[in-house]
């Protein structure tokens, strides 16, 4: 691992390349942040969910909690053994992240009626600046991370199984109507968007 740094950083302006994606990864961050107290307080628009209407909600904080942050954490390890998917990935990440910005600034909702507020201690003492957010809704931010692993990586087996990782994160937040189904149906939609404009990009 420590050669392919080496390798990478030895190529002319990596280093440039390395530190300007952490710097505009920052700034996306915390813009993100101030963005979400302020789209808190607006009003969205109420959205009658057929699918959530099926069933009633079931907590599964704990699991989706697990789930998500077992293959975000799990996604970052190997990409780091590879420079070049590893700050290709922080590049689709912060697209990501500003794509989100658009789309929960034009498409405000209102949160679900049923919902069980989702319990994620990295968001609240991050993100959410120890609030309870609700309204950060379209789209689903934990299915589209994971979905962006799975989109990233180049082995079918990993594919597969971030994938398989994306879906089930899906399942849990609708589970427990902390996103209405089209938030999570969009998430890989957006995910393959960023992955796409970053290789338009191609700084890596």
């Amino acid at each position: 691992m420590k050669n392919a740094w080496q390798l990478y950083f030895a190529r002319p302006n990596k280093r440039t390349v390395f530190f300007l994606t952490l710097a505009i990864l920052t700034v996306t961050l915390i813009s993100f942040v101030y963005f979400l107290t302020y789209n808190e307080g607006r009003v969205g628009y109420i959205f009658d969910d057929p699918i959530l209407n099926s069933f009633k909600p079931i907590a599964v904080s704990e699991i989706t909690f697990f789930v998500t942050y077992f293959f975000a954490v799990y996604g970052i390890i190997i990409s780091f053994r590879e420079p070049p998917i590893f700050i290709s990935l922080l590049q689709a990440y912060t697209i990501l992240t500003f794509l989100r910005m658009l789309s929960l600034y034009f498409f405000p909702l209102e949160a679900p009626t049923t919902i069980i507020p989702l319990k994620d201690s990295f968001l609240q003492s991050t993100f959410y600046s120890g609030r309870e957010n609700l309204k950060d809704l379209f789209f689903s931010g934990h299915t589209a991370t994971i979905f962006l692993f799975a989109f990233a990586f180049r082995k079918k087996g990993t594919k597969r199984f971030f994938f398989i990782g994306a879906y089930l994160v899906g399942i849990l937040v609708v589970m427990q109507h902390v996103h209405f189904s089209i938030d999570v149906i969009a998430a890989p939609l957006f995910a393959y968007c960023a992955i796409q404009i970053q290789k338009k990009i191609r700084l890596n």
